[in-house]
């Protein structure tokens, strides 16, 4: 076993966690970052349609990404723990068997971009004005599904291994290449939208050139040995890293659906306008969402080992840590776009009317904010202990149980600012449903010593 897998079980936890988050954290604070900077590249060149448009295609996105980012980490859960009970073989062959199912998926998202582009974005809310822009957009993201599924899903394989570093250089080499192509195909090439959708498709072929670089040339620094005995499927595998990585799945599927009834609200209460104030908010979500997610993929690694060698102590003192970092830092961006939230807009739009529609708007979407780290520290606690049925429950709570029905129901009594307090009013049910697990389960969690699971989920060896 190499150094950087070692070092889960023994190095100082405070320091170890930190090492793991800072990186994942970085890399996807500029993934949030450049996704902002795509967008306005597309309001100043292409206009404000444009940034509709890529508002409606973005749950399209939000379903591979899902699919990707669900058995990644269903087998980086998995391969943790096997590397924990020095089963390196079961461990890379969780690795090979995500590649196998994710490569399947890519393959009929190419499909879809033939046949179902327009009927779906059709369901998603495009009007007719918006429709042939998000089927320009859409369709190139489609065929370069299998490079950007095949990106997500390898990069919790690196988390798993400790070497969120390397993963951390994956991100910003691709953020990079996208931050120079996006503005060159679309004001030097004239290539419109499709240009801002080819730019993000190149930098991924080179952010999954260097993965794979890294896992099949570099075998002396990996534990996970791709050879031909690791690419055996096994379809009970398969299940159980669905399982695990379900709660993912579901909250990011769940977060799909709610954005296409947010878009036919708003059509329906709104306009273009409108629309294009929910895309832009969109990006600060993920601005705010992404870096915290850092210190989640930073934790879960650390738990997922520590859980299966049985050093419990360590497991629990990364979790309390973990909770600690992400509460401070979503208490700080909750300041930032409470103080300046006129500022963020802007960047995007000089239009009056556009920029004090969107400030009250951000305002409202991100008013209990800060409480974002404490819900996703817990479920990112659930999917480490392989307690799919718990971290699935919570991940539906907030986009499913409550945000989407009140998204329905708020409206037909305030109009469009109705649609923008259903997010507050769900994030504090959320946070609540997940403290009230916290709280059931500390003897596990936080005094594991004295605990007995009754009947563990946690995946075994073979």
């Amino acid at each position: 076993m190499n150094k950087n897998t070692a070092q889960l079980g023994d190095a100082p936890i405070n320091k170890l966690l930190i090492g793991l988050s800072l990186p994942a954290m970085i890399g996807m604070l500029v993934t949030a970052l450049y996704n902002i900077v795509d967008t306005i590249f597309v309001a100043q060149g292409i206009g404000t349609i444009a940034v509709a448009a890529v508002g409606i295609a973005f749950p399209v996105q939000l379903v591979l990404m899902a699919i990707a980012n669900s058995l990644g980490i269903g087998g980086a859960a998995i391969a943790s723990q096997r590397l924990g009970q020095k089963n390196l073989i079961g461990a890379s062959r969780a690795y090979a068997n995500v590649l196998m199912v994710v490569f399947v998926v890519s393959m009929l998202a190419i499909v879809s971009a033939f046949i179902f582009v327009e009927p779906l974005l059709r369901v998603f809310g495009a009007t007719d004005e918006i429709m042939p822009y998000s089927i320009d957009f859409l369709r190139v993201l489609l065929f370069g599904s299998p490079f950007f599924m095949l990106t997500m899903a390898s990069s919790a394989m690196l988390r798993a291994e400790g070497r969120a570093n390397y993963q951390m250089r994956v991100m910003l080499t691709t953020v990079a290449i996208n931050t120079i192509l996006t503005p060159l195909f679309i004001f030097g090439f004239d290539w419109g939208i499709k240009g801002a959708a080819l730019g993000t498709v190149v930098a991924q072929i080179v952010g999954s050139i260097l993965i794979f670089r890294f896992f099949f040339t570099k075998q002396k620094k990996t534990s996970l040995l791709l050879d031909r005995e690791a690419f055996c499927f096994e379809p009970k595998l398969v299940v159980r890293m669905s399982q695990i990585g379900s709660s993912s799945f579901i909250m990011q599927v769940s977060q799909s659906v709610l954005f296409i009834t947010v878009n036919h609200m708003l059509v329906r209460y709104g306009g273009t306008t409108e629309l294009a104030t929910f895309a832009v908010i969109n990006k600060f979500m993920a601005l705010v969402g992404m870096p915290i997610m850092g210190i989640v993929q930073g934790m879960q690694p650390i738990v997922g080992y520590n859980f299966g060698s049985k050093q419990f102590d360590r497991m629990s003192l990364a979790i309390k840590l973990a909770m600690r970092y992400g509460l401070s830092l979503s208490i700080t961006l909750w300041l930032l776009i409470q103080l300046f939230p006129r500022f963020w807009v802007g960047m995007f739009t000089n239009d009056t009317a556009l920029l004090d529609d969107g400030s009250t708007a951000m305002r409202i979407l991100f008013a209990v904010s800060f409480v974002y780290g404490i819900q996703m520290i817990i479920n990112g606690m659930y999917q480490s202990l392989a307690k799919a049925r718990v971290a699935l429950f919570l991940s539906l709570s907030r986009q499913t149980l409550y945000t989407i029905p009140l998204v329905l129901i708020l409206p037909m009594f305030f109009g469009v600012s109705g649609v923008w307090f259903a997010f507050p009013i769900a994030d504090l049910m959320a946070v609540l449903t997940a403290s009230v697990f916290a709280y059931r389960d500390r003897v596990m969690l936080f005094k594991p010593q004295e605990y007995t699971d009754p009947a563990p989920e946690a995946v075994q060896a073979k």
